[in-house]
């Protein structure tokens, strides 16, 4: 038999979709203004690497950097977003790989797309 093929787009796309959801439930209504915060900072990680994608300054985020966090790992379920974008664990970062952004330009952008949207529903409510 033939091998299994990898992972299809559609199935990591429903992994993002997956998180933002499951941290849009945690925290829409115990703390808005900080989702509103985290999807922010998500939302410019993310715009940064689909913009620049072979900047390898956008290709990795520092885990120890206080701006993320404070702003993204202290809501439980944000790093998982970053996973499912394509981020993984290398020592104290989450990196993706060089060619990462060109061959997964056009999910990033649908991923942004999504962000964009939770974002203007949170600031409609006043967040």
């Amino acid at each position: 038999s033939a091998p299994a093929a990898p992972a299809a787009p559609a199935k990591a796309a429903d992994a993002v979709v997956q998180a933002l959801v499951a941290l849009r439930k945690r925290y829409r209504e115990e703390d808005p203004a900080a989702l509103a915060t985290c999807l922010r900072t998500l939302n410019s990680y993310l715009g940064n690497l689909a913009k620049n994608p072979q900047e390898p300054k956008f290709q990795r985020i520092n885990c120890e950097n206080s701006a993320f966090r404070s702003r993204v790992s202290n809501l439980e379920g944000a790093v998982a977003v970053l996973e499912a974008v394509g981020f993984r664990q290398a020592e104290s970062s989450l990196v993706v790989d060089a060619d990462f952004a060109r061959t997964q330009t056009k999910r990033l952008w649908d991923v942004l797309g999504k962000l964009d949207v939770m974002i203007e529903q949170l600031k409609s409510a006043g967040f």
